[in-house]
């Protein structure tokens, strides 16, 4: 009879721990409402759905998962489930939500099952709210809980949020300088857009040229060559970038310190004592050359990203990363960004919450400011706009700023990020948010984004060149004004990544590489139907494209052989010196490479080939220079290397001619210095300078002879 009594109850205890567990495995769906009580969309917004067990794909459907407007009427939204099928992404409409409804609701229907067989068990009806406008966070305790929830997710998803925390990439480059100063013919920085000025190193007005090297500003008269004055920076001070506006000189760069913790802050000794970044901008009075004057100094808390000048307006865009994790040890630390204007006499202020808006589906756990200054009048008020939700690449025109923020996606996978873009139209130093579209993707740089008769086009790269499970592709995605999807062209090249991409009028120029180079010409006249119109495959690859005229391009980049491994079905592709290719796209269903110049062997580098700011290009004489470094490889050996030469190259570029090389600009040396790098190449009337940590040197353009050198100390 025991023995009976024990077997019933053993089948009972049995029984409730396999309900419990059937019950366990029934999905329910993860919703994130971050600063309110339901989820709020853009009008363009994807809605990512996470589902506690994976589920049966042949039950999602639009029959058992639909979205219903207000009035009950369904939506034609699409949906994607992920590969671990734990993920579920809602796509609006591609004309995006209904205009004038705010309201909708997700419907999921108890047909939809695991992989099990077992039903649905969560709510069937989910409302969400989608907006024009982007919602301010409202108060400070609302972001603590924010990122308390940030905490929670981390540790439930192993590492998922902090695999999505971005480093902030310091600084893109260029510009293009007038000066009511000067009546003489001088060059400009190598801007990607006509009328937007980008920050370098070298800038220069017709008299004078401006330099930032070795923590110092250096302002050199040029007739006579004669350093008037030399400016050095703190220590704890790195800059980046400058402008110059008449009489105005900008220096943007980045500081750091010791961490910062206000009174109240009860802080026991953090596991990582963080060091404080802070982006920081100089503007200079410099009437007098010989003394510049400091008028104003901006900090704003977090790493630089990009700059532009529009007219004498400056945009600075810049990225914070709070180290939310400190949350677990306090409860009263501040994670709003800080901000210091030397004109207001005060400390580090915190952004009072109420300015603070947030992307509601972004991932990003890094704040983006964007702040305005106008260089012509030092003491107007700046515009400091705060967004949660950090960008890694930015593009602009004269009318509008684009921010691209890398969006993972459920798995925590790099290769398997998507691009949102936030476009913000700017006017007079004034930053107003319009829209935000998304596509499929990463984005190499800036110069993979494009504003063209007011579409915006955008060429991304989507999984891993070296994964044969997903190997990658390349696609361009054209988006209308209000940031909806219009057109694309998709997979292209699977199995590469794009190295460089330039927009011409209509067309757009991709290169990517593995072990050829291809060379895609697209048309994109019509942006609801872009397409391949011509493919070039070389050896080598283009790291950047720059144009002479509507049917030719040059690429500059690196030449690589392709060899093979015995230990290895997959060949080895290796550097072998740098490239200049000149193209014919006249043709443009059959471009071809009119002529090469290979220079040096493996190891020759310049920082043309990672900054398009390096390049010198004087229009009028068909004039191209840049900074080179060329090593070769030793006969014997193509592993060991042999320094040749550091200095500066100028060829001609026609298409007549092709590619001739005009003049080597280079002294004697036994090895590579950083001193004697040449920054950058200029022109003032009829000399050519080139501009090195330690000294710049004046040769004349007619035959290229030295007339002149100032060393610099």
């Amino acid at each position: 009879m025991r023995k009976k009594y024990l077997f019933i109850m053993a089948a009972v205890v049995l029984l409730l721990a396999l309900g419990t567990f059937v019950y366990s495995q029934r999905p329910v769906v993860e919703t994130d409402g971050k600063f309110a009580d339901e989820s709020l969309l853009m009008e363009n917004d994807a809605w990512t759905l996470r589902f506690s067990k994976a589920l049966s794909k042949n039950t999602v459907t639009r029959e058992n998962i639909f979205v219903e407007d207000s009035d009950g009427r369904r939506v034609d939204v699409s949906l994607t489930l992920s590969d671990d099928r734990k993920s579920l992404e809602v796509a609006p409409p591609s004309e995006g939500y209904p205009s004038g409804q705010q309201r909708f609701i997700l419907h999921i229907s108890p047909k939809v099952k695991t992989t099990w067989g077992l039903s649905y068990d969560g709510d069937t009806e989910i409302p969400f709210t989608v907006t024009s406008q982007l919602p301010s966070i409202q108060s400070k305790q609302a972001l603590t809980n924010y990122f308390k929830k940030i905490i929670k997710e981390n540790k439930k998803h192993a590492g998922l949020f902090r695999t999505m925390e971005l480093e902030t990439k310091t600084a893109e480059d260029s510009a293009e300088m007038e000066s009511s100063q000067s009546t003489s013919e001088f060059s400009g920085t190598n801007n990607q857009v006509e009328g937007v000025d980008e920050g370098d190193v070298v800038k220069t007005d017709g008299r004078y040229i401006y330099q930032l090297t070795d923590r110092k500003l250096v302002i050199t008269e040029v007739k006579p060559l004669k350093v008037l004055s030399t400016l050095p920076f703190k220590e704890n001070f790195n800059p980046h970038h400058l402008f110059v506006e008449k009489n105005k000189l900008l220096v943007i760069g980045t500081s750091w310190s010791p961490p910062f913790y206000e009174k109240g802050d009860r802080q026991s000794s953090p596991p990582i004592m963080p060091v404080e970044g802070m982006t920081v901008a100089m503007m200079y009075d410099i009437s007098d050359r010989e003394k510049p004057a400091l008028l104003r100094e901006v900090e704003l808390e977090g790493g630089y990203v990009a700059s532009r000048k529009v007219d004498s307006h400056i945009y600075l865009i810049s990225n914070m990363s709070p180290n939310y994790w400190m949350l677990e040890q306090d409860d009263e630390v501040d994670l709003r960004p800080r901000v210091k204007d030397s004109l207001n006499g005060e400390g580090m202020k915190r952004i009072p919450a109420e300015d603070i808006q947030y992307f509601p589906q972004s991932q990003s756990l890094q704040y983006t400011l964007i702040t305005s200054l106008d260089m012509e009048e030092p003491e107007a008020s700046i515009t400091v706009q705060t967004y949660l939700g950090g960008g890694q690449n930015v593009y602009m025109s004269e009318e509008n700023l684009y921010v691209a923020v890398e969006k993972y996606r459920e798995n925590g996978d790099w290769a398997s990020a998507d691009t949102g873009i936030h476009k913000f139209a700017v006017r007079d130093g004034d930053i107003r948010y319009t829209a935000s579209g998304s596509v499929d993707g990463r984005v190499l740089n800036q110069f993979s984004m494009d504003e063209h008769e007011g579409n915006f086009r955008i060429a991304t790269t989507e999984g891993e060149a070296w994964d044969d499970d997903h190997p990658s592709s390349n696609s361009l995605y054209i988006l209308d004004s209000s940031m909806r999807k219009v057109g694309e062209v998709e997979k292209l090249a699977r199995g590469e990544r794009i190295y460089s991409v330039r927009f011409m009028g209509d067309k757009a120029y991709i290169v990517t590489f593995k072990q050829v180079d291809p060379l895609f010409v697209i048309d994109t006249s019509d942006p609801a139907n872009p397409k391949v119109e011509g493919e070039l495959k070389i050896p080598g690859f283009s790291t950047y494209l720059h144009p002479i005229d509507e049917h030719h391009l040059i690429g500059f980049g690196y030449d690589t052989k392709v060899i093979s491994e015995k230990m290895s079905d997959e060949p080895r592709v290796s550097r072998n010196g740098m490239k200049m290719s000149l193209f014919d796209i006249t043709d443009f269903e059959n471009p071809k490479e009119m002529d090469t110049e290979i220079i040096g062997g493996s190891g020759t580098h310049s920082t043309l080939l990672e900054d398009h700011k390096a390049l010198l290009h004087m229009r009028e004489r068909n004039l191209y220079g840049f900074p080179v470094t060329v090593y070769d490889e030793k006969e014997k050996s193509s592993r060991e290397l042999d320094f040749d030469y550091q200095g500066a190259l100028l060829y001609e570029i026609t298409p007549e001619k092709g590619i001739v090389r005009r003049a080597k600009f280079t002294e004697k040396e036994l090895y590579e210095e950083w001193e004697n790098q040449i920054q950058r190449l200029i022109y003032i009337d009829e000399e050519l300078y080139t501009v090195s940590h330690s000294e710049i040197t004046a040769y004349s353009l007619n035959d290229f002879e030295k007339v002149g050198f100032i060393g610099i100390d």
